[in-house]
């Protein structure tokens, strides 16, 4: 329970059925959450981590009040913070915000405790033992002062400000991967491009919702907004990530927002703009009104947009000079020093051979290269996951055969990697890999047997 992450336990309070918010600030570390939104717009508040402990400090030094009350009743509960809340802040929010600062200690509580019981929204199941759990846990959770402000300076520099940045490359060379180094489902918002997307999807717009049983219209903000608001509301870095940005054609889907990607030095952007659709700008004004300046929206330094692209898919949209040089293109080379481990079962002439897919892939990729085949086009070291070389056999003969076969060596070079006298065709290649015959050249296979290891050998 103790050893459980601090990103975990805020995402399985999040989990938790009912419509609040709950996320982690790491600046000041604290806990943001939102009311449930039933009667409008929903609206942001956050608690520290030493506030939240000294909640159920007082919690516990007044527990015989507090356990008369474990079912929730407005009421009663305002008289309880108002009385036995020390923190002046924490006490001011609960006499505005009683039911939400409720739902907090309640899920706080459920979680660090592991309670198997099913979550209730109104019913806060405590006990001595159960708070002084909650107290231990958020006390670890508190990091000493020096190495945070270290942490969080070093975090700060190494991720740059305001920058725009494109990781490309061969597939599976682990462009998602470099984001994920920066990239925190706390400090991030993430979007997927696809040949459908468009600037509403993209930033928001009005859609129908149901509000007390009746239909009206609410600004429904897209991943750009989303973005700009965590960025206004945390003073940490905050990524707006976009994964296969080129599926869609980009420049269309920023719209105007093409403008603000030019950046100053300090991070923010060069220009602004006009904020002219009233629902995205009244959306701007109630949760992210630092951004807007004399009406104008701006990019704040503290956020930066992330992307990925393969350019050698098939499926991608061009992109115009113009909006390509508002980014930082970034390389991701097709060299790896970590491999996912797995063998594959290769018939190499006389005998079956034990190949690594880090032997199978750079072998293949050399060949790829002496015939001319565009480096993005060639097999990155993640291009099978450790988990999809637990099936290899059904890999080679599935994901991998008809990568190459399909896309790779559709028009021209087939031969350099497959033997197509006896495989003239991809079922007939399937055919022989399933039935553990001869597919790939003669090339190929003497440097799979130079570099592999006879099935016997393994077994041994």
């Amino acid at each position: 329970m103790f050893d459980k992450r601090i990103d975990e336990f805020v995402m399985e309070c999040k989990a938790l059925d009912d419509l609040m918010d709950f996320s982690y600030l790491n600046l000041a570390p604290s806990i943001s959450f939102s009311n449930t939104g039933r009667r409008g717009q929903p609206k942001y508040f956050s608690i520290s981590l030493i506030q939240l402990t000294t909640v159920f400090e007082n919690i516990l030094n007044n527990y015989n009040e507090f356990r008369l009350h474990q079912n929730y009743v407005e009421d009663d509960w305002r008289r309880l913070f108002s009385e036995y809340l020390s923190d002046d802040i924490v006490n001011a929010l609960s006499t505005v915000q009683t039911l939400p600062l409720f739902s907090v200690i309640n899920k706080v509580n459920h979680i660090i405790n592991e309670i198997e019981e099913p979550f209730t929204l109104r019913t806060m199941a405590l006990s001595i033992e159960r708070i002084s759990n909650v107290i231990v846990y958020l006390k670890k959770q508190i990091p000493n002062n020096e190495k945070y402000i270290e942490s969080i300076t070093s975090t700060s520099t190494s991720a740059g400000a305001g920058e725009n940045i494109i990781y490309y490359g061969a597939p599976g060379t682990g462009k998602s991967h470099k984001i994920d180094g920066l990239a925190t489902d706390g400090n991030s918002i993430r979007t997927v491009f696809h040949s459908e997307t468009q600037y509403s999807d993209f930033v928001g717009c009005l859609k129908p919702c149901m509000v007390d049983g009746d239909i009206s219209y609410q600004f429904r903000p897209g991943p750009f907004s989303l973005a700009l608001v965590k960025a206004a509301s945390d003073e940490q870095q905050c990524f707006l990530v976009i994964e296969e940005i080129n599926r869609a054609a980009a420049a269309a889907v920023f719209g105007d927002i093409f403008q603000l990607l030019d950046r100053r030095t300090d991070g923010r952007s060069q220009y602004s703009i006009d904020v002219v659709d009233a629902d995205f700008k009244g959306y701007l004004e109630t949760r992210a009104a630092s951004l807007l300046v004399n009406g104008k929206l701006i990019l704040p330094a503290n956020l930066s947009l992330l992307a990925t692209m393969n350019s050698s898919d098939q499926a991608v949209m061009p992109m115009d000079s113009a909006f390509k040089r508002r980014w930082q293109f970034e390389y991701v080379s097709i060299e790896g020093d970590v491999y996912p481990r797995g063998d594959f079962v290769i018939n190499v002439g006389t005998e079956l051979f034990s190949v690594s897919w880090e032997v199978l892939s750079k072998v293949i990729n050399a060949q790829l290269s002496e015939a001319q085949i565009p480096e993005d086009r060639l097999l990155g070291p993640w291009f099978i996951s450790e988990k999809e070389l637990e099936n290899s056999q059904g890999m080679l003969a599935g994901k991998l055969s008809m990568y190459l076969w399909e896309d790779v060596l559709r028009h021209a070079h087939r031969e350099v990697i497959f033997d197509t006298e006896k495989n003239p065709t991809l079922y007939q290649l399937i055919k022989t890999i399933k039935a553990n015959g001869i597919v790939f050249s003669d090339v190929v296979i003497n440097e799979l047997r130079a570099n592999g290891k006879p099935i016997t050998a393994v077994e041994a």
